[in-house]
């Protein structure tokens, strides 16, 4: 479910325990706990299948990556070409 307010809603009920990102989470309903994890989370950019070099597609990936700065994944490749491999086969 991705309707924030409403798992916040059932969590407040006292129906369950939810994973909300940061985002979803500014105002929690009164008697809601929020306890921060460490963990990153991983977004990837879409696009079509042979697209990668559209400037549109370009500029996105510059935009992206400049307004990350040092949070961006490093060796992540550039737009018109792939990403490198990493170790364990995985991309």
């Amino acid at each position: 479910m991705d309707d924030f307010p409403a798992v916040l809603g059932l969590v407040a009920a006292g129906q369950g325990v939810a994973l909300v990102p940061q985002l979803a989470a500014a105002r929690p309903p009164r008697g809601v706990v929020l306890l921060r994890l460490r963990m990153v989370r991983r977004t990837k950019i879409a696009f079509r299948a042979g697209a990668r070099a559209h400037p549109a597609v370009a500029a996105l990936s510059v935009a992206l990556r400049d307004s990350l700065g040092e949070l961006a994944e490093p060796g992540a490749g550039t737009p018109g070409q792939p990403p490198p491999a990493r170790a364990g086969g995985r991309t």
